[in-house]
């Protein structure tokens, strides 16, 4: 785990009529993500399968994701470099969305920033992975304001 300081650029959350799965759409149209990961609504799944997920559906994808048209999300969250986008569905229709940027100017003070490599070796079945296929590299950063996470996203880093 590596920690340093950084500062981060959070974008207030932005209200859009759309769905989530359009906003997806829009956003990775503009810039292509390393990592994309979404949440299918709970009623939209079929729940007696050993996963408890759609069939065909694998919710987190490394790059542009190719998700089910029909499928309705509830959150999708869109990983770069230096930053995320997180997307949450509203009850009444349309959805939530904030977009938050690491950098060295602006935005909040400070924070800590820590590195954490993730093993998806454990769980796979639940995030639509073959036991064989787990991801290289995939990291997590945590943002931290005196010790509450204020933030995270997922990282591809080489191996």
């Amino acid at each position: 785990m590596t920690v340093s300081e950084c500062r981060l650029m959070r974008t207030p959350g932005q209200e859009d009529p759309r769905s989530v799965h359009d906003l997806v759409r829009e956003k990775v149209a503009d810039n292509a993500p390393l990592l994309a990961w979404a949440e299918p609504d709970p009623l939209h799944v079929d729940l007696y399968n050993e996963t408890g997920l759609r069939p065909g559906f694998v919710p987190l994808v490394c790059g542009v994701p190719s998700w089910p048209d029909d499928l309705r999300f509830i959150e999708a969250r869109l990983f770069w470099a230096s930053s995320m986008v997180h997307v949450i569905a509203r009850e009444g229709g349309g959805c939530v969305w904030t977009r938050i940027e690491e950098g060295s100017d602006g935005g909040d003070p400070d924070l800590t920033r820590s590195e954490i490599e993730v093993h998806t070796l454990r769980d796979l079945k639940r995030f639509g992975f073959p036991a064989f296929q787990p991801i290289e590299g995939l990291r997590a950063i945590e943002y931290r304001q005196q010790g509450r996470l204020v933030a995270w996203r997922l990282v591809l880093r080489e191996v």
